[in-house]
């Protein structure tokens, strides 16, 4: 991430935020849109998009498709509680566990570099797990991170240890929000003979970026949940 754009997006969210305050910006009513943003800002898209990613996730923004990003009528105090594979399997009364299939470094497409925010040259760690539940598969699990920001990743056994409690120990890093996609796909090759024991299978499949606290992207994960062994329950 350049280190000039961390102050331009704080700079637009708190422009926004002070619009809306104001009346500047009436509720129901349209913002900018991206481009004017990029315009008045002199900054890239993806640092627009960032900084209203955020206010919408306050509730202080909504989309609407092929019209742009309007005011919220009423501000809604919203609470996601992120649980990890562990503490929810724990909850059902089960025993959680993971295998290692991979741990180190790793290429990554443009999809894991960019929404890592990542220099051309920067190293990636991969973590790549089966997670189970009394010792049967529920997901697999694919994670990629800047090596160059935790350098020490690859000393650790992630079958034994949790990923975001070494970060929250030894790198002092919080999760603040993840942006999460999650669709219904046909999973086939070793991956279905971990998961089904089978040459193909229906899996959920859990795209996620994890943001820290200070908005700063920390991981990119492509999870694949077994469809017939697991339920997401989303509260609202």
């Amino acid at each position: 991430m350049k280190t000039d754009e961390q102050p331009i997006f704080k700079k637009i969210i708190e422009s926004i935020d002070a619009g809306i305050t104001s009346g500047a910006y009436a509720r129901g009513e349209a913002i900018p849109s991206e481009p004017e943003l990029c315009r008045l800002f002199d900054t890239t898209r993806m640092t627009v998009r960032r900084a209203i990613d955020a206010l919408v996730n306050e509730g202080k923004l909504y989309r609407v498709q092929g019209k742009g990003t309007f005011v919220s009528h009423f501000e809604l105090n919203k609470t996601y509680q992120k649980h990890g594979f562990t503490s929810n399997m724990r909850s059902l009364g089960v025993k959680p566990s993971s295998r290692v299939l991979f741990a180190g470094e790793c290429a990554a497409n443009e999809y894991v570099r960019s929404n890592l925010e990542l220099e051309p040259d920067e190293p990636v760690f991969c973590l790549k797990r089966v997670r189970l539940a009394d010792l049967e598969p529920i997901a697999i699990e694919r994670v990629w991170l800047s090596l160059r920001r935790f350098p020490t990743l690859p000393q650790y056994d992630f079958s034994q240890e949790s990923l975001y409690e070494v970060l929250r120990r030894d790198y002092d890093i919080e999760a603040g929000y993840s942006q999460q996609k999650i669709n219904a796909i046909t999973v086939s090759s070793d991956d279905a003979r971990i998961l089904f024991d089978a040459k193909k299978g229906v899996a959920l499949r859990m795209r996620n970026v994890d943001y820290g606290k200070n908005l700063r992207p920390i991981a990119v994960a492509d999870s694949l949940y077994h469809g017939s062994k697991y339920t997401l329950d989303v509260v609202i």
